[in-house]
Parts: structure tokens; C-alpha cells; sequence
């Protein structure tokens, strides 16, 4: 493909994270692929425990009979098909997985029928610059794709507004001041 950058795993350290409604029977190919390769670069891989995506790529690494896994939770540990070290990456959820985000080097992601969620995922992802292998499935047509990261694409158009609101910011109605109100 003339002009388009060779993205690549980087780093020692790949998560994996997925769309908690993604119940496939097996972990499909292209993902099979680019977990393989990980494993033969001997990568840590950081999963998360919630059921879908996540407990998908755990029954992979387990019958891969992969050691170098650590599960990352927030609470507790809902699932833990190897018997891998887990690690508390935050006491909620949102903090788990930014906190799992900003730990990794390369991460590998499915997204299903436009999660919110996954798309602020990978928003911060794209912002923090690390090649990420993308699974997009949607239910109702079955259409698939799997390709890396695009860094021009725009997978959540509300992440501007949700950071800018995190940091406690007001809201522009909440900003403007009753007229005579000094």
C-alpha cells in the first residue's frame, strides 16, 4: 500500500480490551494472528476479567498454555482462566481501564456495535500514540473489520467534551452569569 505507515506492536507490554457484549464461540482469526505474534515476542499481555472480549482472549492464552499474563481488575477478580498474577489497576472501572491504557506499550481492542465505552478507549489510545490492533463486529449486519488504528478517524465525538467535563470544569450554560450578576 503505497503511502500508508507499517504500524507494528511495539514495546514489551500489549493489552488486551474488548466490548463486554461480544460473545463470539472462538477468538476470531485476525485477533488469533496478532495475539500469536505477541506471544512470540514473548510480550506481557495485560487482560481485563469482565465477561465477552476479555474472557475470550483468557481462554485463548490458556489453551496457548501462555504464563506472561497478568489479569487487571478493579474490585474483584471475575475471571481468571489461567491462574494468572492479577493486579488492581483502580477501584472503578473507568480508572481500571485508563490506568490498564496508560501501562501498556500496544494494545490489541474489539469493538462491538460502537461501544461508547471502547470508543473512548481508543480515543485515549490514539491520543497516547500506541499501535493498536482494532476488531470491529456489528450485530445486525454481521460486517466485520480488522485493521489498526486510525489515527484520523474519529471513534468517539464526545471525548473533548468528557475530558473537559472530568477535570470539573462547567458546562457552558452553567458558565454564563445572570445578566446584572457581577
Amino acid at each position: 500500500m503505497k503511502g500508508k505507515k507499517r504500524v507494528r506492536f511495539v514495546g514489551r507490554k500489549l493489552l488486551l480490551m474488548g466490548s463486554k457484549a461480544f460473545r463470539a464461540k472462538k477468538l476470531p482469526a485476525p485477533l488469533a494472528r496478532k495475539m500469536d505474534e505477541a506471544m512470540s515476542r514473548r510480550m506481557k499481555i495485560i487482560v481485563g476479567e469482565v465477561p465477552g472480549a476479555c474472557w475470550i482472549y483468557q481462554d485463548y492464552l490458556r489453551r496457548k498454555l501462555y504464563k506472561n499474563v497478568i489479569v487487571g481488575h478493579a474490585k474483584s477478580i471475575r475471571y481468571n482462566a489461567g491462574d494468572w498474577k492479577t493486579k488492581q489497576y483502580g477501584k472503578s472501572v473507568t480508572e481500571r481501564e485508563t490506568n490498564m491504557i496508560q501501562e501498556c506499550d500496544s494494545a490489541i481492542i474489539v469493538w462491538q456495535d460502537n461501544s461508547g465505552v471502547i470508543a473512548q478507549n481508543l480515543e485515549l489510545l490514539k491520543r497516547l500514540d500506541k499501535p493498536t490492533f482494532l476488531y470491529e463486529y456489528y450485530t445486525k449486519t454481521g460486517a466485520r473489520k480488522a485493521d489498526w488504528l486510525d489515527p484520523k478517524r474519529v471513534y468517539d465525538p464526545y471525548y473533548n467534551w468528557k475530558e473537559y467535563m472530568k477535570k470539573g470544569a462547567k458546562s457552558p450554560v452553567e458558565r454564563k452569569t445572570i445578566p446584572g450578576d457581577r
